[in-house]
C-alpha cells in the first residue's frame, strides 16, 4: 500500500533527536526510520485497522508528522486539563473516534494502542511496522 507523506517537508536525523532530547524518550527504530522517509503519513483512500482481538473496525485518519505542518506530534502531545492521556505513551496519530499512541513502557515498548478521550485504550500492534502492515482500504 503506498501512504502519502503528512508534513509539509521532510525530517532529518537531527529534528528527531531534538525531539527525543526535548521529550526525555527514545523512539523505536522503525518509527524513526519511516518518519526520515515520509514525516507523518496519510492516505487518499480510506483505511482501516481491524484487531484480531475484537470485531470492530478504526477508521485510521492519519500519522502525525514530527515537525513542519499544522497538526504535528508537539501540539498532540501538549498535556491538559482536560485529556487524559495514557501514561508513558506518546500521541502518534488519529482515528475517526480517538488517538494511536506508542507506548514507551519498557515492557511493551512500541507498542501501537488507540485511545479514547474517556481513558479507553486498546493494543492494536506490537510495533509501528506491524501497525503500519495491519493498515487496510475500506
Amino acid at each position: 500500500m503506498k501512504f502519502e507523506q503528512k508534513g509539509d517537508k521532510l525530517v532529518d536525523k537531527n529534528d528527531i533527536k531534538e525531539l527525543e532530547l526535548k521529550y526525555k524518550v527514545i523512539l523505536p527504530n522503525d518509527y524513526k526510520d519511516y518518519m526520515l522517509e515520509m514525516n507523518g503519513l496519510f492516505s487518499k483512500k480510506t483505511l482501516y485497522f481491524k484487531p484480531e482481538i475484537w470485531g470492530e473496525d478504526i477508521e485510521f485518519f492519519y500519522v502525525l508528522p514530527i515537525k513542519y505542518g499544522s497538526d504535528i506530534f508537539e501540539r498532540a502531545n501538549l498535556k491538559d486539563e482536560f485529556f487524559d492521556f495514557p501514561e508513558n505513551h506518546i500521541t502518534i496519530g488519529v482515528t475517526y473516534t480517538g488517538n494511536i499512541s506508542m507506548s514507551l513502557k519498557e515492557s511493551e515498548y512500541g507498542s501501537i494502542y488507540v485511545f479514547y478521550s474517556d481513558g479507553e485504550m486498546h493494543k492494536l500492534a506490537n510495533s509501528f511496522t506491524e501497525f503500519l502492515d495491519g493498515l487496510k482500504e475500506l
